[in-house]
């Protein structure tokens, strides 16, 4: 594992398949968050301390995974909530374009080419959030001002509810806006292709579209 310490809140690991496969986990045991999953999470931060001497003042993290074309995962965690998201996106898109490179430069040595540049676009113009209440996914929506139409679908996954956004017609700039709301309420989770079909394959889809719309009606009724 390989930890960057983007400021004195916020701490990145990137993890490789070979780090999985020592932990004995995989994908579905991060994405489900099960004991083994959830485990694994909180010695990631634990070894945060000895990595690059990350040190947690108030226990409130907010957390963003994202999966890697090579099996591996991109881990970044603040204490800085909302401050800290736009920072949180430009780092990990940075690491993004890092390992895109190096797996284009191995896919000229025999390997396969993946649809990196195309996974990038999609992360930028669509966030998923977990709640663990749908009251929670309702008091955020109650927050987002009634002259934003935002395209947004809404699961549920086990005992959490997932919250899709996408950019569609907004600018990146109310777009960014209401993404820090998000992190007040629920955790930034992965918002890839693959989340998004295992989301609809082992989840429920309870709101198909404008989830942010009709749950702010219901709550502010």
């Amino acid at each position: 594992m390989k930890y960057k310490k983007i400021n004195e809140a916020t701490v990145q690991c990137i993890i490789s398949e070979d780090d999985m496969t020592e932990y004995g986990l995989t994908l579905s045991d991060i994405f489900e968050r099960n004991e083994k999953g959830e485990e694994f999470l909180r010695d990631i931060i634990e070894r945060a301390h000895e990595e690059v001497g990350y040190q947690i003042s108030n226990g409130n993290i907010a957390m963003q995974i994202t999966p890697l074309k090579d099996k591996g995962l991109v881990v970044t965690f603040t204490e800085e909530g909302p401050a800290a998201f736009k920072e949180m996106l430009q780092h990990l898109k940075e690491v993004l374009q890092d390992v895109s490179a190096e797996l284009s430069h191995q896919d000229q040595m025999g390997r396969q080419p993946h649809p990196s540049s195309q996974a990038q676009k999609d992360d930028e113009n669509r966030r998923m959030f977990m709640f663990a209440t749908l009251h929670q996914v309702m008091q955020y929506t109650a927050v987002i001002p009634k002259n934003y139409s935002v395209k947004s679908h809404l699961y549920k996954e086990g005992e959490a509810y997932y919250l899709v956004l996408e950019k569609n017609r907004l600018s990146y700039r109310t777009f960014n806006r209401i993404s820090a709301s998000a992190v007040e309420f629920g955790n930034l989770v992965v918002v890839s292709e693959e989340r998004l079909l295992y989301l609809q394959e082992h989840g429920e889809c309870l709101i198909r579209d404008r989830a942010v719309s009709k749950l702010r009606r219901i709550y502010l009724t």
